[in-house]
């Protein structure tokens, strides 16, 4: 059984990643999307529970999406997964908004 609150969708976007803690910071491919969090794929390795500012930037925008916080709930090697805990109410509605024009996943 899925225990997700939101349907995720298939993308490949452009991100950055950084910890202000633990002094973690990088970039990756943002794989899966939800309003409530993401998947990245990524080299650099962070640990599970660390907090981090991540931007994600869209191929036709100039401006990237900014998540304020968002904990790292899972790793697995070359990636791992982000849920959002800090992020702004536009910011939040753009990601329903891009997550409602695609397909979820299954």
């Amino acid at each position: 059984m899925d225990k997700r609150q939101h349907a995720r969708v298939s993308v490949q976007f452009r991100s950055h990643f950084s910890s202000k803690s633990r002094m973690v910071a990088g970039e990756g491919e943002l794989r899966d999307l939800s309003p409530g969090g993401c998947r990245v794929a990524s080299s650099v390795a962070v640990p599970v529970g660390a907090e981090l500012e991540c931007c994600i930037f869209l191929e036709d925008e100039g401006n990237p999406f900014i998540i304020e916080g968002a904990t790292v709930c899972w790793i697995r090697p070359l990636e791992f997964g982000l849920a959002f805990i800090k992020i702004r109410p536009g910011v939040q509605r753009q990601i329903a908004q891009l997550c409602r024009k695609r397909a979820p996943l299954g």
